[in-house]
């Protein structure tokens, strides 16, 4: 029986910071693993029913994976080629087309497949956060700037775009407006751990370690995503600072004073 996925089940928002954050010329062995935890998650990317709509995708994905993790990744590139020649694809898998042509090395490809799986599916936020992380992770941050932006003008509360344009705007030196949209993601999702991992980047990022140990505590008791929980446990090993009696909800409160004039 194949195993069950879901349609962009990934975890936007914390994928994202991990590549930029650690993605610096001094920490290379951080960027590389950082891509490492962005391609695994991103290769989750299924709808519900693919399984009954299209069981020799699934195989292929099965048999792609175990060559790439083998090393033998040209022979997961002429599989995938192969795969794609022969069939029409619905678009529905063309997300989880685009992680594979990610993993074996393709980019550009994996461009077009996101494009294509717009274009039959439609401007659905899940779809465009997608495409936006993918941008992210080439380094195109104009382009997937405005993939979160049509997100949100699809769905105003979308915490997934919220956090991914958050992170975007900080990269670009916006930040009191980058924590402004934490904020709103806060009103919409308080209990997100997403949220919290972006959040502690962040405010490392800026110099305020209190803060960021404070988020990272948190995600320990929320999340119990293996991913998620081990980079929380990493950071606060490196800051080695115990927020003590600090809240989440009282850092939010703090940025949301100093945004307090951006809308």
């Amino acid at each position: 029986m194949a195993r069950r996925h879901d349609l962009l089940s990934f975890i936007p928002g914390v994928v994202v910071p991990v590549v930029h954050v650690y993605s610096r010329p001094s920490k290379p062995e951080r960027g590389e693993q950082a891509r490492n935890v962005y391609f695994r998650s991103f290769t989750s990317v299924f709808h519900d029913d693919i399984e009954s709509t299209d069981e020799s995708f699934i195989s292929l994905l099965s048999h792609a994976e175990e060559l790439i993790d083998a090393g033998r990744v040209r022979e997961a590139r002429r599989l995938l080629a192969q795969f794609v020649e022969r069939k029409h694809l619905d678009g529905r898998v063309l997300p989880a087309v685009a992680a594979l042509y990610m993993r074996v090395g393709k980019p550009e490809q994996a461009v077009v497949a996101m494009q294509q799986a717009i274009g039959q599916l439609g401007d659905q936020p899940e779809l465009l956060n997608t495409f936006g992380l993918l941008l992210a992770s080439l380094g195109r941050e104009r382009e997937s700037r405005e993939q979160f932006e049509q997100a949100l003008r699809m769905d105003e509360s979308n915490s997934e775009a919220l956090r991914n344009l958050a992170f975007t705007l900080h990269r670009a030196g916006e930040r009191t407006e980058a924590y402004a949209m934490l904020v709103r993601c806060f009103h919409t999702a308080p209990l997100s751990a997403e949220l919290r991992l972006i959040c502690g980047a962040l405010l490392e990022l800026d110099g305020r370690p209190d803060e960021a140990a404070c988020c990272y505590h948190d995600v320990l008791e929320l999340s119990g995503v293996q991913d998620q929980v081990q980079l929380a446990s990493q950071r606060l090993f490196v800051l080695g600072i115990d927020p003590g009696g600090l809240v989440f909800e009282e850092v939010m409160e703090r940025l949301e004073r100093e945004c307090a004039g951006i809308r």
